[in-house]
């Protein structure tokens, strides 16, 4: 079963930015692309990487690390399809910014 978590307000994190967030034990970063939120784990599933100074355009995120980029829509690498990022529902509501998580 999974539930929302209030993580943000909706203007505390301009268009282009990312935050590092903690939601139960998670470290998530949260990313405002042109008014759309994204999360993903922290982690970078080819080596482990931080995410939080990665690179994001165009919907993609750049890994800083080695340069593995993944759709923010779906998580899916584009350089190695098998291997993906975390991604988890977000939802701006009433203001807020709010994360499903299992």
């Amino acid at each position: 079963m999974s539930r929302q978590v209030k993580v943000a307000g909706a203007q505390d994190l301009a268009p282009g930015e990312s935050r590092l967030i903690r939601v139960e034990r998670r470290e998530l970063l949260l990313i405002n692309v042109e008014g759309r939120y994204y999360a993903v784990k922290n982690s970078c599933p080819h080596r482990g990487a931080p995410l939080d100074q990665a690179r994001v355009a165009h919907g993609v995120l750049t890994c800083p690390g080695h340069g593995w980029q993944f759709d923010l829509e779906t998580g899916d690498s584009l350089d190695y399809p098998p291997l993906g990022l975390r991604c988890y529902r977000v939802e701006v509501r009433d203001g807020a910014v709010w994360i499903e998580v299992p």
